[in-house]
């Protein structure tokens, strides 16, 4: 088992619980404010007596990047951003009725239960920053130089983050800037325009890529960095068409000297290589800490799911193919692009595993027996059969997931210099293009607007952060089209805009608000 980094150990989760016992949590998951009887009011002075239990509230807003399960509902960000576009199937069988709903569009309603879990998920996450960023700057024992600044500046990265989640898949949403730890609070905010919430998430990260560390010499291994907090910046200054800010930005990550691509792109999605030297920012995780399923509604997980939602269904090695690449992505791939072999097991690959050799799965068979006719499977979350016999519970996978690759960072600043923003874009795709192809192959792309948005698709093809919406911000700037002619390639014909551009708000979420105050997306 790899060490503890910035993962809550059991003592302090334990902690942690105890602490917020009773306590209003939620922001906007009002479902749940109404469910506290008697409402109670957390008071920092003696809840709080050392540091070290400010560092544990800051962990407990990081562990929300870890729940694959919210109330009995999978979160999968695979499942709004590889299923709901054209990279995945949600399945091969017909028993996982939630992956189901998110391969059509006509099934996303205000309704569906795990809409309501995601929306949950990241403003528990926003409520843990909040609570921590006003714990930390009302703390006055703080011993070690310092901390206090960079507790402030890792919630705010992670505040941030959970905003960014929100606004893209969900558009304008209500803004929460202070944890309520009070009945005497506000608990209902009407939504904020986009330009809002973007502006609130710019301000955080712009001071969290001021204050933190450069480089891997964070708090503890895995802890947002400045270049986490700057790449994250890109970003959302590419989703807004702030093309200048986004070349500005993206060269301050480059210019930090920290980050470069990895020579094997294989070596992004192996245990033996996490925080390696093109990961920016991945979620931690770690097998041992727990023996529940990752869906046990205590969202108590510290292992990943993601392996056994992706590898082909296999007796004795208890996987279920839930995310399956659909046939259209593997043949987008050249097949001297060594991407191809490490994102996708393809019949007849190897995968080094004798375990899966002795049930007859290595060299990976011709025929996976698919109903769905596609004969490939996702790679990147892959566990040999040994690996697996290692783990606690095979619910609790301890490969990390990446968030944001030094890759993604060299695509947006790339693609932002070619809309007009600056700078020698030209060369940060060249690097992605040697490294997928060697130099001088014919069967790369060249550096065009299109080219790099295909380079940018089969970079981060089953990863889960970002095609969907990728897709969306290309139609945008597009005028239309982008995401109908992606969508009919695979026979979706189901969309509609501008209703499945963004996910509802949950019908809960409306009928629990003061009436009128929370509005629906349009089209739902």
């Amino acid at each position: 088992m790899k060490t503890l980094k910035y993962i809550l150990t059991k003592r302090a989760k334990q902690s942690f619980t105890l602490l917020f016992s009773g306590a209003i949590l939620l922001s906007s998951c009002s479902e749940d404010i109404l469910d506290k009887e008697p409402i109670t009011e957390i008071v920092l002075d003696t809840a709080f007596n050392t540091e070290q239990d400010v560092v544990y509230s800051l962990n407990g807003a990081y562990d929300a990047l870890q729940w694959q399960n919210v109330r009995g509902n999978q979160t999968f960000p695979l499942m709004q951003q590889g299923v709901r576009a054209d990279d995945l199937h949600s399945q091969s069988a017909a028993f996982w009725q939630i992956g189901a709903q998110y391969d059509q569009f006509n099934t996303i309603t205000p309704t569906l239960a795990s809409v309501a879990s995601l929306w949950s998920k990241w403003y528990q996450g926003v409520a843990r920053a909040n609570f921590t960023i006003q714990l930390a700057e009302e703390f006055d024992k703080f011993e070690t130089p310092g901390l206090q600044e960079q507790i402030i500046a890792e919630a705010k990265f992670l505040r941030g983050f959970y905003y960014f989640e929100l606004v893209r898949l969900f558009g304008g949403v209500p803004l929460f800037d202070k944890p309520i730890i009070s009945a005497d609070q506000e608990q209902f905010k009407p939504r904020s325009s986009e330009q809002e919430v973007y502006a609130f998430i710019e301000a955080d990260l712009q001071n969290a890529g001021t204050v933190l560390p450069i480089g891997r010499v964070g708090r503890v291994e895995g802890a947002a960095t400045s270049g986490a907090a700057l790449a994250l910046l890109t970003k959302v200054y590419l989703y807004q068409e702030k093309w200048g800010d986004a070349v500005t930005t993206a060269e301050e990550v480059v210019n930090q000297g920290v980050y470069s691509l990895e020579e094997n792109f294989s070596d992004n999605f192996i245990q033996t290589n996490e925080f390696g030297k093109e990961s920016i920012f991945e979620i931690n995780y770690v097998d041992g800490l727990s023996t529940v399923d990752f869906n046990d509604s205590s969202q108590s997980q510290e292992g990943s799911g993601s392996w056994k939602w992706s590898f082909p269904f296999l007796q004795s090695y208890n996987s279920f193919n839930n995310f399956i690449p659909r046939q259209e992505l593997v043949d987008f791939f050249d097949d001297s692009d060594q991407r191809k072999n490490a994102t996708f097991l393809l019949p007849g690959q190897s995968t080094n595993s004798p375990g899966l050799e002795a049930l007859g799965w290595d060299p990976v068979p011709p025929n996976f027996g698919y109903a769905i006719g596609v004969n490939t499977g996702a790679k990147k979350y892959f566990l040999t059969f040994e690996e697996v016999q290692e783990l606690t519970t095979d619910f609790q996978s301890p490969l990390n997931e990446k968030i944001i690759r030094y890759a993604d960072l060299l695509l947006m600043h790339a693609e932002a210099s070619l809309m007009g923003g600056g700078g020698n874009g030209a060369a940060s795709f060249q690097q992605i293009i040697d490294r997928a192809y060697g130099q001088g192959n014919s069967a790369a792309p060249t550096y065009t607007l299109q080219g790099v948005r295909d380079e940018r698709r089969r970079e981060l093809a089953t990863e889960g952060w970002n095609r969907f919406t990728d897709l969306v911000r290309w139609d945008k700037a597009d005028g239309g089209g982008v995401i109908v002619s992606a969508l009919s390639a695979i026979g979706k014909t189901d969309f509609s805009a501008p209703r499945d551009l963004l996910l509802p708000i949950p019908q809960q979420e409306i009928d629990t608000y003061p009436i009128g105050m929370l509005e629906q997306n349009e089209g739902y």
